[in-house]
Parts: C-alpha cells; sequence; structure tokens
C-alpha cells in the first residue's frame, strides 16, 4: 500500500507539458507582459509611422496634380505673357516638393522639367531630367529621363554630356527607343570628328536593330563615312 502511495506522490510531481507551460507563464507573467506590451507599442508605432508616410504621399500628390492642372489648364490659349506668368507660378508651387523622395519628388521634377523646357530654359530642365532619372533608377523613366537630359544638353551646346547620356539610356533595359539613342549617339560622335566610334556605334545598330527605321539610318550613314574615306571600308 505504501509503495502504490510513493509511486503515485511521484507520478503527480510529474508535470504535463500545459502544466508547464503554465507554470512558466505564472512564474514569468510580469516580464512577459512588459514584453507583450513593448511589441504592441512597436507594432501600433509602424503602423502609424506608415499610416503618416502614406498620408504625406497622397498629400504630396495631389499638391503636384493641383500645380499641373493650374498650369496645363487652357495653357495653349494663353497670350506668352500669361504663358508665362503660370509657368512661374507652377515653378513657384513645386518648390517645396522637389527635394522630397519617392513619387512625390519625381512627380514634381517631371513637371518642373517640362515647365523649363517650355521656357527653353534648358539648363534647369536638364537638372529636372536627370533628378527624375536618378530617383526612379530602377523604373521605366529612368531611359526616357536620361534621353531627355540629352537632349538638353545638346541644346546647350554639350556635346559631350548629351553623347553620354544618349548612351546611358540606350544601355537601359527595355528602353523603347534605343535605336534612336544610340543613332542620336552615333550622330555625335560624328559632330566631334571621332568617326571611327560612330561607324561602331551605326554597326551596332544594325546588328542589333535589323528592320529598324534608324537601322536603315544607321546604314546609309555607314556606307557614306566609307565612302568619303573617314572609316576603313
Amino acid at each position: 500500500m505504501a509503495e502504490n502511495v510513493l509511486a503515485f506522490d511521484k507520478k503527480e510531481k510529474v508535470l504535463a507539458p500545459k502544466d508547464k507551460v503554465e507554470n512558466f507563464m505564472l512564474r514569468n507573467r510580469k516580464p512577459l507582459l512588459a514584453l507583450i506590451a513593448t511589441l504592441v507599442v512597436a507594432a501600433i508605432a509602424v503602423c502609424v509611422c506608415f499610416g503618416v508616410r502614406d498620408a504625406s504621399r497622397r498629400k504630396g500628390i495631389a499638391a503636384v496634380d493641383a500645380v499641373e492642372y493650374a498650369y496645363t489648364k487652357n495653357l495653349s490659349t494663353l497670350s506668352d505673357e500669361e504663358k508665362t506668368a503660370r509657368q512661374d507660378a507652377a515653378l513657384d508651387g513645386l518648390k517645396p516638393y522637389l527635394s522630397k523622395g519617392g513619387i512625390v519628388g519625381i512627380r514634381a521634377a517631371m513637371l518642373a522639367a517640362d515647365v523649363y523646357a517650355a521656357k527653353k530654359d534648358f539648363a534647369n530642365s536638364l537638372t529636372q531630367c536627370l533628378a527624375v532619372a536618378q530617383k526612379g533608377e530602377k523604373t521605366y523613366l529612368s531611359p526616357v529621363y536620361y534621353y531627355r537630359a540629352a537632349v538638353c544638353s545638346e541644346e546647350l551646346g554639350n556635346i559631350e554630356d548629351a553623347a553620354k547620356y544618349y548612351e546611358t539610356a540606350a544601355n537601359k533595359p527595355d528602353f523603347y527607343v534605343a535605336s534612336h539613342a544610340l543613332f542620336n549617339l552615333g550622330r555625335l560622335k560624328e559632330t566631334s570628328g571621332d568617326y571611327k566610334a560612330a561607324g561602331e556605334v551605326y554597326q551596332k545598330i544594325i546588328d542589333d536593330y535589323s528592320g529598324d527605321d534608324f537601322a536603315k539610318l544607321a546604314h546609309s550613314r555607314l556606307i557614306a563615312l566609307k565612302s568619303e574615306n573617314k572609316i576603313e571600308q
């Protein structure tokens, strides 16, 4: 009988896993509650942070949209003087957003690039085009705005930078007018007297974009350079 009682006592002392967890929770309830409270506060802080960011982003986009609407509304019907006033107002409205990152900064820079180009202020348009290209480096906007930066550079007479930006645009994946960018690069190489490099660019267009209109133009330029003995036959 005594042995049975002893065996029963031993069984009682061997707790089930559920009991062990309950005992652990009871013994450590204060630090566990503190940890849970900390995690809840952290989760709330993250949600608030993302909520504030999202609200700020929406507010910024709405502000840029408002500037764009005010700038473009009936723009073609305005006199030159009225257009200039509209352009200046748009640029002034965009100032708070040009330094921002993300979609707000990109949208603001895109509009500013357009406004400066309309004013024929190609130096400032170039600055904003490069801002879009760099802020949107991983998007389809990057090659488009490197191309536009090349056009601005060419307008400013900076052939070296123009060639660099055309080449950068052409080398971006899936740029839909890469052959055009390369042709412009070849044209600028000709302008600078680097006929060998121009010939190499034209040959690349022919090899990579067979059947494209710019491949046909590149072929005609290649023939012309050879006939003029500017490059080897």
